[in-house]
């Protein structure tokens, strides 16, 4: 049991060090996309959705402490994304033919928090690459509720797209002691 303990927190840390050198990157470069969930996918799929939202919730904790403090407001979405992206894994989401089903509803999930963030909380301006896009909706008069969802859902589906198929990949890549130790 201790050593399971053990290991499923260390692979954690390591998640959570590959989101926060994502978040780093995309806030740095400005990027339309996060790559900051990479680690809470790859946590959810290996420990379930409390796992995912641990690893995202504390993500989110160092990046607003360190390098970007928007991040901070933003741990609900993180939570809520490692807690679809496990139930999601568990229920076969991620598989075959639910492979697209899986990703979008995770995605629409955590876009929905986000954007309600976004609009009420920094009126659609935050760190992100998106935030120039937002702000010319804004300027044509479009709601500002309306012009960071529609932002945040293409983005995000771009993002978690990518983000799931390398995580799969990962885990195919995976020894076959460490996906027996998580589970999968």
């Amino acid at each position: 049991m201790k050593r399971s303990n053990t290991f499923k927190i260390t692979i954690m840390s390591i998640a959570v060090v590959i989101n926060i050198v994502g978040a780093f990157i995309a806030t740095t470069l400005k990027l339309p996309i996060f790559i900051d969930t990479i680690g809470t996918f790859l946590s959810a799929f290996l420990f379930g959705p409390v796992g995912g939202m641990l690893t995202g919730m504390v993500t989110s904790l160092i990046n607003g402490l360190t390098f970007d403090p928007y991040s901070l407001y933003f741990i609900p979405v993180q939570a809520i994304i490692g807690l679809m992206a496990g139930i999601c894994y568990k229920k076969n989401l991620f598989k075959g033919k639910f492979l697209i089903l899986g990703i979008i509803i995770t995605t629409v999930m955590g876009s929905i928090v986000a954007s309600l963030i976004s609009a009420f909380v920094f009126g659609g301006i935050t760190s992100s690459g998106t935030s120039f896009i937002v702000m010319y909706l804004k300027e044509a008069g479009v709601n500002i509720v309306t012009s960071v969802f529609s932002t945040q859902i293409l983005f995000d589906l771009i993002d978690k797209g990518i983000t799931v198929l390398l995580v799969l990949t990962i885990l195919k890549a995976l020894p076959a002691n460490i996906k027996v130790t998580s589970g999968v």
